[in-house]
């Protein structure tokens, strides 16, 4: 009697209602649907936040082996520059590779026993001193005194190293480092007009003297043992264009040859601090090098002789790195940076206005790196020479969410 009572019992179900399910994947579709606004902007913050790490650490990475070796070691930032057409470059404020680049060992001469001298040349009235002329001497055995015919040889060897603008020479391992100007390959000169010379005091020109001369750091010239390039994750860039050294820029304006511009309503450039390209042509590496006690060294922009970061400049405030999307860099067409290819919704819209792109900061004085969540400015949709600085600014001082 229970064997058919058994028989006849309802079996047990272990599975879903085709309605069941329907219903299932439709509540799951709505969350999805919901969720993914709310996930996406995350997602992004989150690839932008892993960039600034990436750049922070690579620049606190450079700054120890500067202490760890006793020379300057920084990282150049490569602007994307061949990204389309020929005739324009596209995202030429964008960059996505990081070197790591050291100072070459300086240089104390090729020829025996070689030294330096120092010529005044004058302009006609005999009044003012144009440029100290460099001469290379050589001992002379058999005069039994310095003679420059014997040294001549070495500027032979100066012309394959020295470069047009940022090596600099200094004597008797004292004082200060001059810049060096190269007027061919075999005239060498300091100029005491240029903008890294003219704080200096004239140098010595009494007797030939021992020298060493500091070579401009360059990507791929560097010690075998340099850590590998750096890339940035897929999509996010240093903005090169929102870049720069302090928070003041803004101030001072530039035409297309790179002349004071008093009104700024009319076709110009920004502020000679920014690492903004200063038209198509202009494809320099922007290059942060630490001291051998962790301060900033030097900071190389702009490489041509009519601006000071060809040079090298000796920072005295923040420099500000704007850690955002390739999409909103800025990139020259014609004359001006053009804001055509954005979509229309984001016109105006630059990587130092998005709340979710960040700021990675050095302090120069201390070499100190911190990455810091880009905050909302007052004039939001302003231009970039307004808002920049303020967004620099309200990093500078931790209004931002500091997350390092």
């Amino acid at each position: 009697m229970q064997v058919e009572k058994q028989s006849k019992a309802q079996p047990r179900r272990h599975a879903l209602t085709l309605v069941e399910l329907l219903v299932t994947i439709t509540i799951m579709g709505l969350v999805i649907a919901i969720s993914i606004p709310m996930v996406k902007p995350m997602l992004a913050s989150n690839k932008v936040k892993s960039g600034a790490d990436i750049v922070a650490g690579f620049l606190a990475q450079s700054r120890n082996r500067a202490i760890e070796e006793g020379r300057p070691v920084g990282v150049t930032f490569e602007r994307v520059l061949n990204y389309g057409d020929d005739v324009t470059f596209p995202y030429n404020g964008a960059c996505v590779l990081m070197r790591q680049v050291a100072e070459p060992k300086p240089l104390s001469g090729f020829v025996k026993d070689v030294r330096v001298a120092l010529e005044p040349v004058k302009n006609l009235t005999g009044d003012i001193i144009l440029y100290y002329q460099i001469v290379f001497y050589a001992w002379n055995t058999t005069m039994g005194s310095w003679d420059s015919t014997s040294g001549a040889s070495e500027a032979q060897y100066w012309n394959k190293l020295i470069q047009d603008t940022g090596d600099q020479i200094q004597f008797d391992a004292k004082g200060p480092k001059y810049e060096l100007a190269k007027a061919s390959a075999t005239d060498y000169r300091i100029d005491m007009n240029t903008d890294a010379n003219r704080n200096f005091a004239p140098p010595p020109t009494v007797h030939p003297a021992l020298f060493k001369v500091f070579r401009k750091p360059q990507p791929g010239k560097v010690a075998p043992t340099m850590a590998v390039p750096v890339a940035m994750p897929e999509g996010i860039v240093v903005d090169l264009d929102c870049s720069g050294i302090g928070s003041s820029n803004g101030k001072q304006y530039y035409d297309i040859k790179t002349q004071p511009v008093t009104d700024s309503s009319l076709p110009c450039f920004f502020a000679r601090d920014d690492f903004c390209a200063l038209d198509t042509e202009d494809h320099t590496s922007v290059t942060i090098m630490f001291s051998p006690t962790g301060e900033v060294d030097r900071v190389y922009y702009n490489d041509k002789p009519s601006n000071p970061g060809a040079s090298g400049v000796i920072p005295s405030e923040p420099i500000f790195l704007c850690i955002g999307i390739w999409e909103r860099t800025g990139f020259w067409e014609g004359d001006a940076i053009s804001d055509d290819y954005l979509p229309e919704e984001n016109i105006k819209i630059r990587n130092y206005h998005d709340l979710n792109n960040y700021w990675v900061t050095i302090f120069p004085r201390t070499g100190a790196i911190r990455v810091n969540r880009v905050a909302s400015t007052p004039d939001h949709y302003a231009s970039l020479g307004n808002a920049m600085p303020v967004s620099r600014r309200l990093a500078d001082s931790l209004h931002g969410a500091e997350t390092r």
